[in-house]
């Protein structure tokens, strides 16, 4: 209902995905007869309502085919909504199974388009992978959840906490210390890996503590059956 009240140009639909951040639910622009998602986030204390309207921020200021594009940031109470594109083709946590190389490496270069984009705005996403890599319906590449995206101050920025997917983090982001570009670019690197050969470099069922030492000090097998130059690049 509060929602509602505070969208009264939007019916509302379905949840479409919870997590610790809040809810995202489906929506129609009335008027315009425009699906839309909806992100519903706590606002209730100041730190709070600050980071999501960074989020909005960022988004709008991202104006690229590759980056999930904003319409509308709204305070709601103790809410924050931010209306986004409605994108009905599923992540690619779906998608990547039997994946065909030439696919996997077309997603490579979409995401590493976004990325300079967004590098080159001073943002960095700091959390690629798969479940936030999105699709439209007409199959178009879309980054999303730039929930924990951080403005760099210069040329790096310093981790105020490890935040993230452990999986995909690159050393320096498990350590909390300097954060650059190349923070992202190790994360799609991992995540290509695991598009190319159906396996991540290191065990992901490995402790934390141990996963994070093998990020750390262990140099992966090559990407068996993949061509020596995406090997290279990778």
């Amino acid at each position: 209902a509060q929602v509602a009240a505070a969208l009264p140009a939007y019916e509302l639909g379905e949840v479409l995905g919870r997590g610790a951040f809040g809810l995202v639910v489906k929506g129609r622009h009335r008027e315009l007869d425009r699906p839309v998602a909806i992100k519903i986030l706590a606002a209730g204390t100041d730190e709070a309502a600050a980071s999501s309207r960074a989020e909005a921020r960022l988004l709008a200021a991202l104006d690229h085919p590759h980056v999930v594009r904003v319409y509308d940031s709204i305070p709601a109470g103790d809410l924050h909504l931010i209306v986004m594109e409605l994108l009905g083709g599923g992540t690619l946590t779906r998608r990547r199974a039997g994946m065909p190389h030439e696919t996997a490496c077309a997603v490579g270069l979409a995401v590493a388009a976004a990325l300079g984009c967004a590098h080159q705005r001073g943002v960095l996403h700091r959390d690629i992978k798969p479940d936030n890599i999105l699709f439209d319906t007409a199959g178009l590449l879309k980054v999303t959840d730039f929930g924990i995206a951080k403005l760099v101050e210069g040329s790096a920025t310093t981790a105020s906490a490890v935040i993230g997917t452990p999986r995909y983090m690159a050393p320096e982001q498990l350590l909390a210390r300097r954060l650059g570009p190349a923070t992202d670019l190790y994360a799609l690197g991992v995540m290509l890996y695991e598009l190319l050969t159906g396996a991540l470099p290191f065990d992901p069922t490995l402790p934390p503590t141990l996963l994070a030492q093998h990020h750390l000090y262990t140099v992966p097998t090559p990407p068996a059956g993949v061509p020596a130059p995406v090997a290279a690049v990778i």
